[in-house]
């Protein structure tokens, strides 16, 4: 049975750093056999950024990324360093995740 991660590129620049280390990381772990290609998926807020809470979200960015976000086992951030702390694309991220998405899932958070 193959776990069903999300890796989160909590940038909210396009091409963001973060962004290419989710990438390696999901390669990497594809590499290795942890997941197969199906189960791992990947959300890049500097791609699609979610709308500023709460502000109406007429894309259904979020609407994708909570249905992505509650079929996990688990979830890896990759979060910027932002003079000290998260970037503001990935404070407004949990603001809008909540127990149905993240409740009870292992999750591991890689500072770039």
């Amino acid at each position: 049975m193959s776990l069903k991660l999300v890796v989160l590129a909590g940038s909210s620049q396009p091409s963001s750093q973060s962004a290419k280390v989710a990438a390696y990381l999901r390669g990497r772990l594809l590499q290795l056999g942890h997941c197969a290609a199906a189960d791992l998926s990947l959300i890049d807020l500097g791609a699609t950024p979610l709308p500023l809470w709460p502000a109406e979200d007429p894309g259904g960015v979020w609407s994708d990324c909570a249905t992505l976000l509650r079929e996990a086992d688990g979830v890896v951030l990759v979060s910027p360093e932002w003079h000290g702390m998260a970037s503001p694309a990935l404070k407004n991220f949990f603001v809008y995740a909540g127990r149905r998405e993240l409740g009870h899932k292992p999750g591991l958070l890689v500072g770039v």
